[in-house]
């Protein structure tokens, strides 16, 4: 099926190229595989934004972070820095899959590169029937460049400009066996200098420095009944953390208010009783040398606090455009991102041709061993770790456990454990009856992450408030050790696709579709819990092995009915439910945590969707219109929480209840003569249904007026339901001008374009209104990013004069755009609200020199 799909698109690619050449405007014929088999995307009842490998460079998509600059309802949240990161497609985070050569778990990192790659197809709504891993929101699908059979070619290819940027790129294609094996080699660097300045200058932040390599092997054989493609691809990142911006504070906090030293009014009193344990323990350890002493020191500590943040706040304020692009320097803690990720994916398929004169069929199987490990070094609190500096990856990152966080006396160590791996296999049986009269397919997935044996460090530290509060004035660890245990997917699914136009013949086709997929998860993970040895302040295990479990099973469902009314017209209907799998909180202290559950539950999604594809002429011109109308009604909503309490900041998953989310998008494309005009769009109307929790400020407690059944008296819950709904914007678009200068043919082919990306505002937080009606409006630019625009420019000529030399000049950022790319809202706990801005302006050339055929 697949062969014959890409045969019928070489075949209209063919026809537009003779049109082309009579002079007549076309568009390109552009082959997706959204239902895991190749097809023209106009015939495919899915909302499918699908960029071609040059169509990444053109419009300067040099990482993850990029695409939400081209697909409509597409937003990256990056919490934990640029290591880690996630996809929102129509506001659902944390609930869309990556997938890279169909095999789900990268590249997830928001400043993972883009090289040597074929397409990039982002794929709206629950895709978990088809797809390995089930899930609520979407896919994003990473296919690299495969090895070509029929001719041996390569290039080298590298850009430099400001900020020493420096991007090279080297590719070789080669038939070893004609017509049967193939191989491909491409090798990448990425360099940017950091574009956010310390001071004292201690070197710059979020600087991007990583290398890569991919080699992959294609083979065929049997008249092609035989295929096996298999890729391993490296992933090596060590760079300067991600720059933290102050944007909010709330000087109110009570730790910032402390007596100035035991001599002042109530100073010992107070001091003791916020200082006395950790300065008991600080002096049986040695490390002060009697109680008041100790206490004194951390009260005199505490009084730098306060001013610090209002004259780093105050800076930031009158600084100007160039003031969010600089903060306080810290030597106490190495600020990097270390990352090192292994993928290797095999795909091999047998054909078995029409079976018994009934059915084709053809068996295929995904199998995948991915490997990472990392850990980022980073301040969090835009204040050079005065307030908060951390040693941590996303709960939700696929090496979370890798990271090996240790402290020795009173300074944190960037350090990275065992590899966290990942195995994956899927096997699909696929067949068409009657050419095509139902075409049907059915599978089974596993997938097993081993939670690796990690006694060196831990998966998060963080020190608060320079370290105050604890003996060693120095990092408190917020998880324990992980010693072993896995997780597990299993799953099973079947869909079809029935060709009943024979109830419709006054149109072209009609097909009813229906796809079942049923998951099963499972997490048993084992912990110790974690001792500080005093005076040295390293982390060890303790005795005890604690043990964690949860199991959760969902069902993924797609119905939906197209009808192709004429040759250039689809209209599509469509319904689906997506299901996440559920899991365990593991940290150490879990007491005074808002809505914290050791187990969070599964989130669910019921989707609506109503579609059209249309291609259609304006006098000379060629015009596209793709559009999706959509009610996406969601529940047990999965939400990252990062809270501080009692000194010790924690990151954990919540359920945050129910929420409707409306919205329309519309892709188009004008071609005509050698102008082309393309552009999407999309709407959203998202709010929270139904949201009962306890208050996530943990400021309203029992015995308020607000609180609401079913609050008991130790637990107070509120109606959260007007807060806005995070990770969208009500509207979000683009526009792309591209024009092809008029040369003649052995002059090559030259080009320039332009791409003008606008959205409006997009919350950061789930508790914004909360933190609004808490703190007032100052604190807006601390939660959200409010609307702005970016533009990005490029020229290129193609083969110049004729030669296998070709050229580009580029500006990404014009007009230098601040925008935020998250934010971290502790002004209840920390009293900072920070937020991380993504790059500035960009530019620079580019050169390409191509060999072969």
């Amino acid at each position: 099926m697949a062969l014959a799909a890409i045969a019928s698109a070489a075949g209209a690619q063919e026809a537009a190229s003779n049109a082309q050449a009579r002079g007549e405007a076309q568009l390109d014929e552009v082959v997706v595989t959204a239902r895991r088999v190749a097809e023209n995307l106009q015939e495919v009842p899915v909302a499918v934004t699908a960029i071609s490998g040059e169509a990444v460079k053109e419009r300067g998509i040099v990482s993850t972070t990029d695409v939400m600059f081209a697909a409509p309802s597409v937003q990256m949240t990056t919490t934990f820095g640029r290591l880690s990161g996630a996809f929102s497609v129509r506001g659902l985070a944390n609930g869309t899959q990556t997938y890279f050569a169909e095999v789900p778990g990268g590249p997830t990192e928001s400043a993972a590169p883009f090289y040597d790659i074929a397409s990039v197809q982002v794929l709206n709504g629950p895709q978990g029937t088809l797809f390995g891993r089930a899930n609520t929101a979407g896919a994003v699908l990473v296919e690299p460049a495969k090895p070509e059979f029929d001719r041996f070619y390569g290039s080298v290819e590298a850009a430099y400009g400001n900020l020493d940027l420096f991007r090279a790129t080297g590719i070789v294609n080669v038939p070893v066996i004609p017509d049967m094996l193939a191989v491909r080699l491409a090798v990448h660097k990425d360099h940017l200098d950091g574009y956010v300045k310390t001071f004292p200058d201690i070197g710059r932040l979020s600087s991007s420095n990583s290398q890569e390599a991919r080699f992959s092997v294609n083979f065929k054989a049997f008249n092609d009944r035989f295929t096996s493609y298999s890729v391993l691809d490296y992933y090596d990142v060590d760079q300067a953390a991600s720059g933290v911006t102050l944007a909010a504070i709330n000087p109110n906090v009570a730790l910032l208010n402390l007596p100035a030293s035991i001599d002042a009014p109530n100073g010992l009193t107070i001091g003791t009783q916020r200082f006395g344990a950790p300065c008991a323990q600080a002096v049986a350890a040695g490390l002060s040398p009697n109680l008041n002493a100790c206490i004194d020191q951390r009260l005199r500590i505490a009084a730098t606090l306060k001013p610090a943040l209002i004259a780093e706040y105050e800076r930031i304020r009158n600084g100007g455009h160039d003031a969010v692009r600089s903060t306080p320097g810290d030597t106490s803690l190495e600020q990097a991102e270390l990352l090192r990720k292994w993928t290797f994916v095999n795909q091999s398929a047998i054909d078995f041709g029409t079976l018994f004169d009934f059915t084709t069929v053809s068996l295929r199987n995904i199998f995948s061993y991915q490997a990472a490990r990392g850990a980022t070094g980073w301040d969090t609190d835009g204040m050079g770790g005065l307030i908060q500096s951390s040693v941590s990856v996303g709960q939700l990152t696929a090496y979370a456990f890798s990271v090996a966080a240790q402290q020795q006396g009173n300074i944190g160590l960037v350090g990275v454990g065992p590899y966290q791996k990942v195995y994956t296999n899927e096997t699909q049986l696929r067949g068409s009856v009657k050419d095509g009269l139902l075409v049907w397919s059915m599978g089974g997935y596993y997938q097993k992450n081993p939670n690796p044996h990690n006694l060196e460090g831990v998966r998060n530290i963080s020190r608060t408030n320079s370290g105050i509060g604890l003996a060693t004035l120095g990092y408190n660890p917020s998880f324990p050790f992980s010693d072993g245990g896995q997780t597990t997917q299993r799953a099973v699914y079947a869909q079809g696709t029935a060709d009943v136009s024979f109830v419709a013949p006054f149109i072209e086709a009609l097909h009813f579709t229906y796809g079942y997929r049923k998951s099963w998860d499972k997490a048993e993970l084992f912990t110790r819990p974690v001792v500080t040895e005093l005076p040295s302040g390293r982390y060890v295990p303790g005795a005890a092995r604690n043990r964690s479990f949860t199991k959760s099973d969902g069902v993924n469902t797609t119905l939906s009915l197209d009808g192709q009314v004429t040759p250039d017209l689809l209209v599509y209907g469509a319904t689906r439910k997506g299901y996440r799998p559920g899991g365990l909180n593991l940290v150490l202290n879990s007491a005074g945590l808002p809505n914290f559950k050791p187990e969070y539950d599964p989130e669910t999604v019921r989707d609506y969707e109503l579609g059209a594809k249309w291609d259609f002429h304006v006098a000379d011109a060629r015009a596209r219109l793709n559009a999706a109308l959509y009610r996406t009604e969601y529940s047990n909503i999965q939400r990252t929480f990062n809270a501080a309490v009692a000194g010790v900041t924690t990151t954990y998953v919540v359920n945050a209840s129910a929420a409707v989310i409306k919205g329309a998008e519309f892709q188009g494309q004008v071609v005509f003569g050698d102008w082309s005009v393309s552009g999407t769009y999309a709407y959203a109307d998202a709010k929270f249904t139904d949201w009962v929790g306890a208050d996530p400020l943990a400021l309203i407690t029992p015995g308020n007026a607000r609180c609401i059944p079913p609050s008991t008296a130790s637990l107070c819950l509120i109606d959260l339901s007007n807060n806005p709904f995070p990770n969208i914007s009500k509207h979000q678009g683009s526009v792309t001008v591209k024009y092809a200068l008029p040369l003649a043919d052995d002059q090559g082919q030259a080009s320039v374009q332009g791409t003008l990306y606008a959205q409006s505002r997009r919350y950061f937080s789930d508790a914004g209104a909360r933190n609004l009606e808490q703190y007032g409006p100052g604190v807006l630019g601390a939660l959200s990013q409010g609307g702005f625009s970016r533009i990005n420019l490029r020229a290129d000529w193609k083969n110049i004069r004729g030669t296998t030399w070709s050229a580009g000049a580029f500006v990404n950022n014009l007009t230098d755009a601040n925008y935020k790319l998250t934010a971290i809202t502790q002004l209840h706990s920390l009293g900072t609200g920070t937020v991380i801005y993504g790059e500035p302006r960009t530019y620079g050339l580019e050169v390409r020199y191509a060999f072969g055929n």
